[in-house]
């Protein structure tokens, strides 16, 4: 799944608030998005005695959520406000759907890595959060290339997953790609959150974040379930 890149620009008086306010009001939304994406994969993954959800409708799931956050790059009210806060809850809602199925094998055959995955994701996003954090250094520049090269990797990905061709060593590489651009565009998202961010930038950072951290963990998870 791709990062969001935003040209958003700041309208005339956008106001500026502290990092400590800016980081609070971010990462609630964070949290808030994490929480739909686990309700989704509870409920994708089949609770009780009911079956998950199909290959096809899980696929769907996940497409669905790409068109909304594809869409939100290019129009402005789906990055800021109510209309951005809505794409962020229902794309999470919608990816949590489509990793339900997935989460549900790997729970029965291989819980151990879903444990792993989900730690050292934890650990993954703290160390790049601080790096963004405390880098003095304007990383906006890299977003773009960072971002096309999680394009790049991403497409490669889901090619793999069409064709054949998905696992081993190949395989591992593509998910390696992905947890590494996905973790640099998190140390990106902290650093401008740091230096330059306005609260109407709050939204967009958040989703931001929160699909690296959907990312690493889905790269993570592939990469301990090869184990």
């Amino acid at each position: 799944m791709p990062e969001t890149y935003s040209t958003y620009s700041h309208p005339a008086g956008a106001q500026r608030l502290s990092f400590s306010a800016l980081l609070a009001q971010t990462m609630f939304l964070v949290a808030v998005a994490i929480g739909f994406l686990v309700l989704g994969s509870y409920v994708g993954g089949g609770p009780g005695d009911a079956a998950p959800l199909s290959q096809g409708a899980a696929i769907a799931c996940t497409v669905g959520a790409m068109v909304l956050l594809i869409a939100s790059n290019f129009i402005a009210s789906l990055r800021s406000g109510g209309g951005g806060m809505a794409v962020l809850f229902i794309a999470a809602l919608l990816l949590g759907l489509g990793l339900g199925p997935v989460l549900n094998v790997y729970l029965e055959v291989q819980p151990d890595a879903v444990t792993k995955a989900a730690g050292t994701t934890a650990l993954v996003v703290v160390m790049a959060g601080a790096g963004g954090a405390l880098t003095a250094k304007d990383l906006r520049s890299w977003m773009r290339p960072i971002f096309f090269g999680l394009l790049i990797a991403v497409a490669i990905s889901w090619g793999m997953l069409m064709f054949g061709g998905g696992g081993g060593i190949a395989g591992d590489l593509v998910s390696l790609a992905i947890g590494a651009f996905s973790a640099v565009a998190i140390v990106i998202y902290f650093n401008i959150l740091r230096q330059n961010a306005t609260e109407d930038d709050v939204v967009w950072l958040a989703t931001g974040i929160f699909l690296g951290i959907y990312n690493i963990f889905v790269s993570l998870l592939s990469l301990f379930g090869g184990d």
